[in-house]
């Protein structure tokens, strides 16, 4: 692949300088979420960009990282579809879908 580092940057959300110190030997490393966020864009697994071990490639590299600005990007698409049907629903519908399934207010289920 050929990506300067000022495209990962840019793809990224981080400073050029920021990639030039994750490719020093003895520079910094990138957090958790750039650490995604590099295996998505290159294709490298993550285990292998954390620590160096495992298989090297893990899929298809994405052409850019585009900000999913939802509270369920981490979600499955099921996940996500119920969670948004929920936020839809009235305040008194989601006591009585809470109810129907025997979850309490607080996320708990009822003992």
């Amino acid at each position: 692949m050929d990506l300067s580092q000022e495209d990962l940057a840019a793809d990224l959300g981080v400073s050029r300088g920021a990639v030039a110190q994750w490719e020093m030997v003895e520079g910094t490393c990138p957090n958790v979420e750039n650490l995604i966020a590099l295996a998505r864009r290159t294709g490298l697994a993550f285990e292998y960009l954390a620590t160096g071990r495992g298989p090297k490639i893990q899929g298809q590299p994405i052409d850019a990282i585009a900000d999913d600005d939802s509270p369920y990007a981490m979600l499955s698409p099921q996940q996500a579809a119920l969670l948004e049907w929920f936020d839809r629903l009235g305040k008194r519908q989601q006591a009585g879908l809470f109810d129907l399934v025997g979850i309490g207010r607080r996320g708990g289920t009822k003992s």
